[in-house]
């Protein structure tokens, strides 16, 4: 008998590199191809890709590779991956475009990319992909409703509940709620911001905090961001032309990435308002933005380079106002406080997150991650993307909305989850014997009803529990019933018959 098993590759235990191995006999889904930033003390590293050697020996058995949006943890090994793999690669439009910047020419001419779009239907093997639209802080962002001969999986990707996003396109909640009509078997969500209460803030705040950066400015600002964040360099490009300042850009990824957006209609800039960095020399310093990468830090981008005055062309001088628009990511605090110091003593001042609102989540907060839960109703739990402290929190809220314990999975990397069409259900008849527990008149009543509490029980056990919790599980059931009905706690003998 086949069993589906959910394999994470990357992004359970840690934030970042984010793969996922979905598998169905001899048949491979892939969800995300991610990298991951280095720790302060892993000297020398660039960044870090997922450990796919599960992969090796099966390449024949991969269906396609289905990316949820365009974020390095989510696309950054993808050149990597496709280096030594061949398989269809299935990306909406703006996604494409960040992976198509970064990847070789020969590996496009080897490698199928293909477009999707939510409301699409993708039939991988005995997969059925169903991409649907989600808000997060870049657009063309989705997650997916996957059909499996066990049952429906709904991976949530990166997500948040904006109602009023900056791009006018608010989360598919009729989707979840067809999925909702359907049955979901298991709820893959994201686990990021499981530790905050409330609801992220929409992205639409976020101009009205720029506008207040930019009217209190008297020299140059300076923003810093991910170089794949389109919505963020929208909305900093429309507060800069607002107040009339020119933009250039820093950055190479950046460059690229602005240059394919514009293309693709995902960016609107108006005529002449990007600069290149040598003509800010000739611009008076109140109408001067500059857009540039290395909002982590990293010693080797722009901001890092700047930080230690080692950038060929640029310097910053006392009067310039620089605004780091990102979140830290875990890990990478030491680094980021650094060159917030060395910044300062630059004379800039410098601008960040949570001191000031300039940056916003991309991430469902508690109440959002309860939502989620409750319009899908799953029967089983994965909690996913996050370090495990966020896994093990965002398990306790899916606990404290009626999910029970026992169907949740909150694991690193590595570990395998299995499900088949049998597991939590009975594969015959259960057999119940009695011995001195009730009189004969109601023995009969009572045993068909115990079948019943039997069943019960068994609904919806996860498919990891071993035999022996799975036998006391019903032990207690049952034993309770008796209780409740015959005033008697019998001594009871359960035995549970693992499938092979």
């Amino acid at each position: 008998m086949e069993n589906l098993r959910i394999i994470p590759l990357g992004g359970l235990g840690e934030v970042g590199k984010n793969m996922m191995v979905v598998e169905y006999g001899r048949n491979i889904l892939i969800i995300d191809v991610g990298m991951m930033f280095p720790e302060s003390d892993m000297y020398g590293v660039d960044y870090i890709v997922p450990d796919y050697d599960y992969l090796r020996g099966k390449e024949d058995r991969i269906r396609g590779i289905v990316i949820t949006h365009g974020h390095m943890d989510h696309i950054g090994a993808l050149p990597h991956f496709l280096q030594e793999f061949t398989a269809p690669v299935y990306a909406t439009r703006l996604t494409r475009g960040l992976i198509e910047v970064n990847l070789r020419r020969e590996v496009q001419k080897r490698v199928k990319i293909n477009t999707m779009a939510p409301g699409d239907v993708l039939q991988l093997g005995p997969f059925k992909v169903e991409p649907y639209h989600v808000c997060h802080s870049i657009p063309d962002t989705v997650g997916l409703g996957i059909e499996t001969p066990v049952g429906l999986i709904v991976h949530s990707g990166d997500f948040k509940f904006d109602h009023t996003p900056v791009d006018g396109w608010p989360p598919d909640m009729a989707k979840l709620a067809d999925f909702n009509r359907r049955g979901v078997l298991a709820l893959l969500s994201d686990s990021t911001n499981s530790g905050s209460p409330g609801a992220t803030p929409s992205e639409r705040l976020l101009t009205s905090a720029m506008e207040d950066v930019f009217r209190d400015a008297k020299g140059r600002i300076i923003v810093a961001t991910f170089a794949s964040l389109i919505s963020r360099i929208q909305q900093v490009m429309d507060v800069a032309s607002n107040f009339g300042r020119k933009v250039a850009i820093a950055g190479t990824s950046m460059v690229k990435n602005v240059k394919m957006a514009r293309q693709l209609g995902y960016l609107e800039v108006p005529e002449n308002l990007i600069v290149s960095l040598h003509e800010i020399h000739r611009l008076p310093p109140q109408e001067v933005a500059i857009m540039a990468t290395g909002s982590q830090g990293e010693p080797r981008s722009i901001m890092g380079r700047l930080a230690t005055g080692r950038h060929s062309s640029l310097r910053v001088v006392p009067g310039d106002t620089v605004v780091l628009s990102s979140h830290t990511i875990p890990g990478n605090e030491e680094t980021v406080h650094r060159v917030i110091n060395q910044l300062f003593q630059k004379g800039a001042n410098v601008v960040y997150h949570p001191l000031s609102p300039v940056h916003v989540s991309g991430h469902a907060s508690q109440e959002e991650l309860k939502l989620l839960i409750n319009l899908l109703q799953p029967q089983f739990f994965i909690p996913i993307h996050g370090e495990l402290r966020h896994l093990k929190q965002h398990a306790a809220l899916a606990h404290q909305v009626g999910i029970p314990e026992r169907h949740t999975a909150a694991v690193e990397n590595g570990h395998i989850i299995r499900y088949d069409q049998n597991q939590g259900q009975l594969i015959d008849h259960p057999v119940i014997q009695t011995r001195g527990i009730a009189s004969q008149e109601v023995l009969s009543d009572l045993v068909i009803e115990a079948e019943d509490i039997v069943r019960r029980a068994l609904k919806g056990i996860a498919p990891t529990t071993t035999p022996d919790v799975v036998e006391k599980t019903v032990r207690r059931e049952v034993s309770n019933f008796f209780y409740r009905e015959a005033k008697n706690r019998p001594t009871m003998l359960v035995v549970a018959m693992p499938i092979a």
